[in-house]
């Protein structure tokens, strides 16, 4: 997979016949873009050096990003993560120095997201420390590993709230989707992530081909904005946004991606990067 940025300053680009995913219904959308600006919405303005890329069949979901990528300091080339990037309030912390202060209760107290990836086992210690003695901060842990029997521990757990919780997917959708499904939409699960090589949209649509809207709307505008203090940009004129544009059919292939109104495509059929 390659990425080609082929937008010009002085240039209009055009993203069209997409549908703009939503847990209601799906409104056909087209985007123009020039200067990193959106200037225009469900039409294309009247110029001859507009250049269209034709996105029929694709879904487009805005504001989504890879966390677990983002803390691992691995870009992901399929998902913009430039919200992550430019977000002041995101600290992420070494699982071992998040245990040794929990445990001593010396955590220093800040207005930022402390975000570590974490075994279980250092998950339920935090939990269990944290529910006795809660911490000034919030802390998002995510689960370096996710199985039958974790979910199983999850369905009988409280999070205090000054803790939440995100995972990283396996790659093979049929294992365990059906287990983790009711735990994203009970909102016990606050984020996902992959590894950056795989498209974690495609993931999510893979593994959740009747409720991915929604999902998409709890993890990328509901739980970003509560735990993240992302506020996902509108799609409007005036406004810079982070989407992708996807195939609405298996593969679930990536063939735009939007990074700060940056527009890439993306050249080959699949999503996995080389």
């Amino acid at each position: 997979m390659s990425l080609n940025s082929s937008q010009k300053k002085t240039n209009i680009q055009a993203i069209t016949n997409a549908k703009l995913l939503s847990s209601d219904s799906d409104k056909i959308l087209n985007i123009a873009i020039k200067n990193t600006k959106v200037i225009a919405l469900g039409y294309l303005p009247d110029d001859d050096t507009i250049e269209e890329i034709n996105a029929c069949h694709h879904l487009i979901i805005n504001n989504v990003f890879n966390i677990g990528s983002f803390i691992k300091n691995k870009p992901s080339q399929t998902e913009p993560n430039a919200q992550l990037k430019e977000n002041p309030t995101i600290k992420p912390i070494d699982s071992y120095e998040l245990v040794k202060h929990i445990h001593s209760q010396s955590l220093p107290p800040s207005q930022k997201c402390y975000v570590a990836n974490v075994q279980i086992s250092e998950f339920l210690f935090i939990l269990q420390e944290t529910t006795k003695t809660p911490i000034a901060s919030h802390c998002h842990l995510i689960l370096q590993h996710i199985d039958e029997e974790t979910c199983s521990i999850l369905n009988t757990l409280t999070l205090p709230d000054c803790l939440s919780l995100g995972i990283y997917l396996p790659t093979d959708p049929t294992s365990i989707s059906s287990t983790i499904e009711p735990l994203i939409l009970a909102k016990t699960i606050t984020s996902v992530s992959c590894d950056p090589s795989s498209a974690l949209s495609s993931l999510i649509m893979k593994y959740f081909p009747k409720n991915y809207p929604k999902i998409c709307q709890l993890l990328f505008n509901d739980a970003s904005k509560t735990i993240f203090k992302i506020d996902a940009p509108s799609i409007k004129i005036g406004n810079s946004i982070n989407a992708i544009f996807i195939q609405k059919k298996e593969p679930y292939a990536i063939s735009v991606i939007v990074t700060n109104g940056v527009i890439q495509t993306i050249q080959g059929d699949q999503n996995e990067t080389r």
